[in-house]
């Protein structure tokens, strides 16, 4: 079942897969606008906020779960702002009206000064359930001996010889320990590619699953082992393939 968030109140079906169709009885209405940059189409700025008005009592939900009843569901709001072309800031409130109280909120920052070079951090509060700080990158590790490389273009990379740290850590505020975390490394060779990542997703309160992805890439030719990238592109915004091409934004793109 899809999040209550701004991508998915406007769904017809809140429901993952084709084994459940939602009974909806409802009516969306929301307003937004954005301002784009006329050069290229990035965003520099939006506000949102939007609210489902139920007409008859949910029947449909996954085993165990509560049905939400008629009326209105609770407001949600939304507002995101690029200070300049590496920070973004980002922020949700879902906001119930006849407590009169924020049931859950997300306040992120996003640094990216260029390509391969993204950090992530997160603040996420939802009331009587958790508080996380979340904090994700990708970065170069040569940056550390003031080895910048440079930026080959046409999905080159940085240069040869080349090492990179990335990975996303999850802390529980209340609970005091790492819930979710992924760390690895890659390693840019020229002609291969090397990555190694760790990842472990807490499964209970006392239990987790814990898996090593390792994998050997011949550029243009094939890769072996456990591929990671997959998991790498879910759970680190921005995150860049190091043979990924990089062209110029358009100002006819960017306005998803």
């Amino acid at each position: 079942m899809t999040d209550f968030n701004f991508a998915s109140i406007y769904a017809e079906n809140a429901f993952v897969g084709n084994d459940r169709i939602a009974d909806n009885d409802l009516l969306t209405a929301g307003l937004s606008s954005r301002l784009l940059d006329s050069d290229n189409g990035a965003e520099i700025a939006r506000v949102g906020i939007a609210q489902r008005f139920r007409l008859a009592d949910q029947r449909v939900t996954l085993p165990g779960g509560t049905p939400a009843a008629k009326g209105i569901s609770d407001i949600l709001l939304g507002a995101g702002l690029l200070v300049d072309p590496r920070w973004y800031l980002d922020s949700t409130v879902q906001y119930n009206p006849t407590t009169q109280k924020s049931i859950r909120s997300t306040v992120s920052a996003r640094y990216n000064p260029g390509h391969y070079r993204v950090l992530n951090l997160a603040y996420r509060f939802q009331r009587d359930l958790s508080e996380l700080v979340d904090i994700g990158w990708q970065w170069p590790i040569n940056d550390l001996w003031g080895d910048r490389g440079q930026d080959l273009g046409a999905g080159r990379g940085q240069g040869a010889g080349r090492w990179y740290s990335v990975g996303r850590l999850n802390y529980s505020l209340q609970d005091s320990k790492l819930v979710d975390s992924i760390i690895g490394f890659e390693y840019d060779a020229g002609c291969w590619l090397g990555r190694v990542v760790l990842e472990r997703l807490q499964t209970g309160l006392v239990s987790s699953n814990q898996r090593l992805m390792f994998q050997l890439e011949f550029v243009g030719f094939s890769r072996l082992g456990i591929d990671p990238l997959q998991t790498l592109k879910n759970n680190i915004p921005r995150y860049q393939y190091l043979r990924e091409q990089v062209t110029a934004p358009s100002r006819f793109s960017n306005y998803d």
